[in-house]
């Protein structure tokens, strides 16, 4: 017994012959576009959208880099990356040419549909760049203390992700007597992808000179702990900048003192223990005994400076060394404070 095809079935089975008939033409029509090349079948049955922009760490550039959609079978190289911290642009013409020969079902809606391709980089610090130039240098017989600064502060050196920050100083050239200097920089040095960019700037020599590692107040004695040392540019110096500890040892500011700063030899004075005019307490030492008497001071001192202090009682003056506030112990000892 034969049986017989519903309508509805046969309409079915002819509509699905048709798209399969269509799908081969379209696909024909692709690979005859692309000088016969055949074409990814799995690709051009799934629709396609753009990306917008993209930022990629790698050397190259995928299908998925550019559309949205793009199974993983399927997600081919299809150009070499720009270099690290560049961006290239992809028109609509350029993804449309793209989209054909890989077999995508995608056209422009706009030839102003475009997808920018960002290389991701790290940017050389400028700080890392006057240290290699400091270094090299240094190796070219330069002294070793100096400081490098790059005149264009604006440098931007962009390496990979992934690269190491080593650089390559060439075609060094400089002048002794301006401090001047010129360089090629190259970073990562040996890396075909490294950038090159033409430098110049100055060295500057520097000299090490006491600052303070604490804040100092007026009236507070500077001590040896309370010095420590830093390296500043000689230029920057003038004659009147302290430049050993035992000038600031013992001394008070006049004003408040930053951490880490110069010191002018006008920015500090002698801790004055006794002025003229004060009463001061005479001391006499000797391996036996220890006699006291009070003066006058007849001249300041700071202490350790030598001044004249006259006893009250005798009015005899002798001389003396300032040990403390309004305390001076004479030189000559017992004999002769007794004596006056």
């Amino acid at each position: 017994m034969r049986r017989t095809i519903r309508p509805l079935l046969l309409a079915t089975l002819l509509a699905a012959g048709v798209s399969a008939i269509a799908l081969q033409a379209q696909a024909a029509s692709t690979a005859a576009a692309n000088g016969g090349r055949p074409v990814a079948a799995a690709a051009a049955l799934l629709p396609v959208s753009l990306q917008t922009t993209t930022m990629i760490h790698g050397q190259s550039i995928r299908l998925s880099d550019l559309f949205a959609g793009i199974e993983k079978a399927n997600d081919i190289e299809v150009d070499r990356a720009p270099l690290p911290g560049e961006r290239r642009i992809y028109t609509a013409s350029a993804l449309h040419r793209l989209a054909q020969t890989h077999g995508l079902d995608w056209r422009p809606n706009s030839p102003l549909d475009k997808v920018a391709i960002e290389r991701a980089s790290l940017v050389v610090p400028i700080a890392d760049v006057e240290r290699a130039m400091r270094d090299a240098l240094i190796d070219q017989g330069v002294s070793n203390e100096i400081e490098v600064s790059i005149y264009n502060r604006a440098l931007r050196l962009h390496i990979a992700t992934d690269a190491q920050m080593d650089m390559a100083i060439d075609q060094l050239s400089y002048d002794t007597r301006t401090q001047r200097f010129q360089a090629s920089v190259t970073v990562p040095a040996g890396d075909p992808e490294a950038q090159t960019q033409q430098v110049s700037g100055r060295f500057h020599s520097l000299v090490s000179v006491p600052v303070l590692a604490r804040s100092i107040l007026p009236g507070d004695v500077i001590r040896d702990s309370d010095i420590a040392w830093k390296q500043v540019r000689t230029a920057q110096l003038s004659g009147s900048v302290v430049s050993q500890p035992e000038e600031l040892v013992g001394l008070i500011p006049r004003r408040p003192l930053a951490v880490n700063q110069p010191i002018r030899t006008t920015d500090v004075k002698p801790n004055i223990l006794a002025k003229r005019g004060d009463r001061v307490t005479i001391i006499a030492v000797t391996p036996m005994m220890r006699l006291t008497a009070l003066g006058i001071a007849q001249e300041s001192g700071a202490e350790g400076d030598v001044i004249r202090v006259t006893n009250i009682i005798s009015k005899k003056t002798v001389t003396g060394l300032v040990t403390g506030p309004n305390t001076v112990e004479v030189l000559s000892g017992r004999g002769q404070l007794a004596s006056n």
